[in-house]
């Protein structure tokens, strides 16, 4: 029995850990003492938990868990939750791990190297960190994690607990790299798309809203601009693609044109009226015919969502080996991001109902990139630019390949 705690690649651990027990014939199971996302069993693999929300599995109860090791030659247990973030600091009744396991295994994302440990560690507003005060003095929610803060909270927060409560387990500590397959990426080709088609009626009856402006800057061009950044920003990591604003009102299309002269390729969305689904068709279509690997959607109205979150969100979604990736704080958000496979379904779309639709019918084969929640803030309303104004972020380090891929492991 193997529980597998922490944060930042837990259930991909496992699963990479099942496919090779399965491969050498046992039987293995997979099971929670909190909650898992459902998948098909197959050869030599199981999931095993109660029936949860959300098309998940949960702690399948002590008779049960008692059977298992009778029934299985290997039981993976993932015994903590991290709401898909990279880094987390336990409370004080986490993580729950069987009594019986034979080996513990703490996981953390390096991939949380470069972004603000408030953003990226589970529980750092909530629980006690004066073990990390008195490492780090000066840190912050805004601090800037860096890989001798993630091994401090795997060793301090997990580590010698874990050996002092199970002397018998082997306790052991993973900093997983999700970006360990970056330079497979190199060469692959991605489609930008800003889905600009809404007229946006509650904001203003009478003028477009993405022509509005905060800061002396139409809302467009916020996000228009952090794509093109990210066009640059992707290049430094071999990866091209290319910026396409999706649009439907003349007065739009001719301001982008103007502004964009040569940096965008603008699609006339003539179903606009339909609903977001008929701006997700025209960026589906753009990119099957521009033979892209892979699709972001973001909303036009989105003017936090920086370069660099864009840049993080594509390559770590690429390196994932997810067909799905979306934003994340506290429920999946705008913008997604789809590989080629997803294209004809994305086509098929229709109605007001976006490709979020997708990312929900299968949660186990989506990529989470969590983000603070007014990163995503959108405008609807003009009462919504007051909370735009105000959003302030901490500096993002966007280190290079190589920064990516050094000092990855523990």
């Amino acid at each position: 029995m193997i529980s597998v705690v922490g944060a930042g690649g837990k259930s991909a651990y496992i699963e990479r850990l099942a496919e090779k027990f399965a491969r050498e014939n046992h039987r293995v199971c997979i099971t929670t003492t909190t909650h898992i996302y459902r998948q098909p069993n197959r050869e030599n693999i199981s999931y095993v938990g109660a029936d949860s929300d959300g098309g998940k599995l949960s702690y399948p109860g002590d008779k049960v868990f008692q059977e298992l090791r009778k029934i299985f030659d290997v039981v993976l247990v993932e015994a903590d939750g991290s709401r898909h973030m990279p880094v987390k600091i336990p409370a004080p009744y986490e993580p729950v791990i069987p009594a019986c396991s034979d080996e513990i295994v703490i996981v953390m994302g390096h991939h949380a190297v470069g972004r603000s440990v408030g953003e990226v560690c589970q529980r750092f507003d909530s629980v006690d960190i004066s073990k990390l005060e008195a490492r780090f003095p000066a840190i912050n929610g805004a601090t800037i994690i860096d890989t001798q803060i993630i091994d401090f909270i795997a060793e301090e927060y997990y580590a010698k607990s874990l050996r002092s409560e199970f002397p018998s387990a082997n306790v052991k500590y993973i900093r997983n790299n999700i970006f360990d397959g970056l330079e497979a990426q190199r060469g692959k080709k991605i489609a930008l798309v800003i889905m600009a088609s809404g007229m946006g009626r509650r904001f203003s009856r009478y003028e477009n809203k993405l022509l509005y402006k905060i800061r002396g800057k139409e809302i467009v061009r916020y996000g228009l601009d952090n794509m093109i950044d990210a066009q640059r920003l992707l290049a430094d990591f071999g990866i091209k693609s290319e910026v396409f604003a999706v649009t439907a009102d003349d007065g739009l299309t001719k301001f982008l044109t103007g502004i964009y002269s040569d940096g965008i390729n603008i699609i006339h969305n003539p179903d606009s009226a339909e609903g977001i689904a008929a701006s997700v068709r025209r960026g589906a279509e753009a990119a099957l015919t521009g033979n892209f690997d892979a699709l972001i959607l973001m909303a036009g109205d989105m003017p936090n969502l920086g370069s660099g979150d864009i840049l993080r969100l594509s390559l770590e979604f690429l390196c994932s080996g997810k067909i799905y990736g979306c934003a994340y704080s506290s429920h999946p958000s705008n913008p997604g991001i789809f590989l080629r496979e997803c294209y004809d379904d994305l086509l098929t779309l229709s109605g007001d109902s976006g490709a979020m639709r997708l990312i929900k019918s299968a949660p186990y084969k989506t990529h989470y990139y969590p983000v603070r929640p007014e990163k995503l803030f959108d405008v609807d309303t003009v009462q919504d630019i007051t909370s735009i104004m105000t959003s302030t972020f901490p500096p993002q380090i966007i280190p290079s390949s190589a920064a990516f891929l050094s000092d990855r492991s523990s």
